[in-house]
């Protein structure tokens, strides 16, 4: 199933106009755009565009002289191109939209690192019209516009190798085996450039094809071993094809290259997990949520630790931890179920309960039911338990269990 393409957009409140159109042409052709609409308090601003940035790999800019005037558009642009420069699949697409000057970039304004991105611009430093602006940006993340035949997802024999490796970055958040093509094309033009292997590596990450991965990965460190992205690639890729040492040593080289680089931390600790280090991937997890302490997937990774190790408490902690991040509903469920077996083992039986009949709310499942059961009898209900239980073996006889 096609996913939509995430893309945030920064831009100065005296563009709205133009922002505004190329927003409705970028959500008419599919995509899921972020752009602060609503004239957000500071304060409030603040914390939306850190989270938006971080889950919208594409990040489109709005340039006038309004934009290089405001602080809010640099600031958004600055933290954009932090990522970008950590994450190669990310994407920075400029749109002149009004006349700007080359001495915008100047390094006294604080913009010198935007001017080599390739942007959609006139010559002359000068806007298109509207309307080919629009259409332009849309060709350019491999997007069809609304009503039109749809785009061509083949590389074409005239796209430069930077034009092949921003359509396969687009292409990968949706269409994954299209991009490959792209990449693989990429390195066949440019088989020095870095940001085409590393891309293809993880490309193939995407698509489960993990020998290739690795193979993508060893030859963008070959060009560039500082890079913890392309350590990070190969590192999955090793984890998967069950080379688990390589892996441990490779993990350590990228949090050398880059120690705040969370998603390495994360997965060192799901690789520790996996060989009963328990004890080490809880510190692991720590040291990741010292860098994010809204990531309720870790929260929950360290609750389910905690569990293991009879850190019954803890856990609980944990896990209220990852709710008051709101998941999403079904990752809730899976919440409230590890909650009722820890509350189960406190005794707390009122609030396993709770927490089990929130979870038979969305679907029965006989091992629901039988967590149920235990409250049941915990609380002295024994009539009520005695129907769960019958409920749960009705179950498993109807499923074959």
């Amino acid at each position: 199933m096609a996913t939509a393409l995430p893309i945030f957009v920064s831009h100065s409140h005296q563009d709205s106009a133009f922002c505004r159109a190329l927003v409705t042409a970028l959500r008419d052709a599919g995509a899921d755009v972020w752009y602060d609409e609503h004239n957000l308090e500071s304060g409030q601003l603040l914390d939306v565009i850190q989270r938006e940035l971080g889950r919208r790999k594409i990040f489109v800019v709005i340039l006038s002289k309004h934009a290089f005037g405001s602080t809010w558009v640099r600031r958004e642009t600055v933290w954009a191109y932090s990522l970008y420069d950590r994450d190669p699949t990310r994407i920075i697409l400029p749109i002149t939209a009004g006349h700007i000057e080359r001495g915008d970039f100047s390094p006294e304004q604080g913009w010198l690192f935007l001017e080599d991105f390739k942007r959609i611009e006139a010559p002359g430093l000068q806007p298109f019209p509207l309307q080919e602006a629009v259409e332009r940006t849309l060709r350019a993340l491999s997007l069809t516009p609304a009503g039109a035949a749809p785009t061509p997802t083949v590389p074409q024999p005239s796209e430069s190798v930077d034009e092949l490796i921003a359509h396969g970055k687009a292409l990968s958040s949706f269409l994954v085996d299209s991009a490959t093509e792209y990449f693989v094309r990429a390195t066949e033009l440019a088989p020095d450039s870095f940001d085409a292997w590393a891309n293809l590596g993880h490309n193939y990450g995407q698509l489960e094809r993990w020998q290739d991965s690795l193979a993508a990965s060893n030859r963008a460190l070959a060009i560039d071993d500082s890079q913890a992205f392309a350590w990070h690639t190969k590192c999955v890729a090793l984890q998967q094809l069950q080379r688990h040492e390589e892996a441990l040593a490779a993990f350590n080289y990228a949090l050398v290259v880059d120690p705040v680089y969370r998603e390495a931390w994360i997965d060192i600790g799901k690789l520790l997990q996996k060989l009963q280090r328990n004890e080490d991937a809880l510190d692991v997890y720590e040291r990741a949520l010292a860098l994010d302490e809204h990531d309720f997937a870790t929260w929950i990774a360290e609750g389910n630790i905690l569990s293991q190790l009879d850190r019954y408490e803890e856990s609980l902690d944990a896990y209220n931890r990852a709710l008051a991040e709101k998941p999403s509903y079904y990752v809730q469920h899976d919440i409230w179920v590890a909650k009722s077996n820890l509350l189960n083992s406190l005794q707390r039986y009122e609030e396993a309960l709770t927490n089990i009949n929130r979870a038979l709310s969305r679907d029965k499942t006989a091992a629901k039911l039988g967590i149920k059961v235990t409250a049941l009898r915990g609380l002295g209900q024994t009539v009520e338990a005695e129907k769960a239980e019958r409920s749960a073996k009705a179950l498993e006889t109807h499923l074959g269990v």
